[in-house]
């Protein structure tokens, strides 16, 4: 299928403004009830709605913004974004400025809201491996000494979202890590080696945690703790079982009853699967799809290395990281405690999901400009001429 850079643009955009605007209807669904009950907090029926479509604003000016200038601003401060996000990422651990809520301290309190620095880490992650990527060139395909900082900074992050903690985005960082570079063709040893140490370190962690365990026994046999461990999954199930095939109808939902918990957060896609049925579920799942399918797109015609491993990247963890909340909320795996890029509520999450839109999006049109950079050269406009027979589409 053969399509130019305003076509991609204009279905990226599409499917973002179909999950975005599904997400705001679902958000308001799933805690109007919650939160008109929380008087003594003065929320109304519509707070959470209202803050999400503040969100949104946000993040679609930042998104138009970030698709105005040329990526390669990315490359030329990685330095800056990655030690920024190691300076927010500890600064969760200082009292006074953190937020804990649920035993986890995640959030920096910035008074009108909260902000999540693992979100940004994890595309700051991807921009690093992309730049490193771009600097090695080939090389890495010979040694592994391109991998071995690579691993350090990735080990680093994951260290930091631990403590929080924050366990289920530590799995999405790893993972998306790991996979750009089995894209970019990394020695499979390299990361097979790597996926053996992650597998241990999880194992680690989870054994670390009672709760850990706790959910992970609830897992394999939910209905046997259905009022202890096992209720996320239990409740998660049943709002599944009473969408049936075209849902209950928007706001006639039983779970988000006080029955399902963080229903207008890590479980979204159990409020959507309960009030628009399989065919909602479907239509999410297409999108993330479609959404992941034209990034690669974007990335596989990228003017330079950089550009191509970016939105590859990009696409890789919101297609993890979107995939890991479906599968939790439909028991294929246990509770994370982790949103649903787009379509869950808060700040951090759509924010900084709409502005790696907006990247993208300006991969797509420089890399229609058919120009490709040096691989390894950082230098500020300096390109090469056109490729003979380099297309636009």
């Amino acid at each position: 299928m053969n399509i130019g850079k305003r076509h991609e643009n204009l279905i990226l955009t599409l499917c973002t403004l179909i999950l975005v605007g599904l997400g705001a209807v679902m958000v308001y669904s799933a805690s109007s009830i919650t939160a008109g009950a929380s008087d003594r907090l003065g929320h109304d029926a519509a707070y959470y709605f209202k803050r999400q479509v503040l969100f949104f604003v946000v993040g679609a000016s930042l998104a138009l913004f970030l698709s105005r200038i040329d990526y390669d601003i990315f490359r030329r401060h990685i330095p800056l974004l990655l030690g920024g996000t190691f300076v927010l990422l500890i600064l969760v651990y200082v009292p006074g400025i953190r937020h804990t809520a649920n035993g986890a301290s995640r959030w920096i309190n910035l008074r009108l809201f909260t902000f999540q620095p693992s979100e940004l880490a994890k595309f700051s992650l991807i921009a690093y491996a992309a730049y490193t990527i771009d600097r090695r060139g080939e090389n890495f395909r010979e040694s592994g000494r391109a991998f071995l900082p690579m691993l350090a900074v990735l080990a680093a992050t994951v260290v930091l979202i631990l403590k929080e903690p924050d366990f289920g985005m530590a799995v999405v960082v790893t993972a998306s890590f790991l996979a750009l570079l089995y894209i970019a063709g990394f020695p499979w040893k390299l990361l097979a080696g790597c996926g053996i140490l992650g597998v241990i370190g999880v194992a680690l962690a989870i054994a670390a945690k009672p709760y850990r365990m706790a959910r992970l026994s609830a897992f394999f046999d939910p209905f046997s703790q259905a009022q202890a461990a096992g209720y996320q999954v239990v409740q998660s199930l049943i709002a599944f079982s009473n969408g049936g095939l075209l849902g209950t109808g928007i706001g006639a939902g039983k779970q988000k009853l006080f029955y399902l918990p963080e229903m207008h957060t890590d479980y979204i896609f159990s409020v959507i699967g309960e009030e628009l049925g399989f065919a909602g579920v479907v239509v999410v799942g297409a999108c993330f799809m479609t959404l992941v399918w034209v990034g690669f797109r974007i990335g596989r015609r990228a003017r330079d290395p950089f550009g191509k491993y970016l939105a590859m990247g990009i696409s890789t963890v919101i297609g993890v990281q979107a995939l890991a909340n479906m599968m939790v909320g439909l028991k294929m795996l246990p509770p994370k405690g982790m949103v649903l890029p787009f379509l869950s509520y808060g700040g951090s999450s759509l924010i900084l999901h709409l502005a790696a839109v907006g990247v993208l999006t300006n991969i797509s049109m420089k890399g229609a400009e058919g120009f490709v950079a040096e691989p390894g050269n950082r230098r500020r406009g300096n390109r090469r001429a056109r490729v003979p027979g380099d297309s636009a589409c």
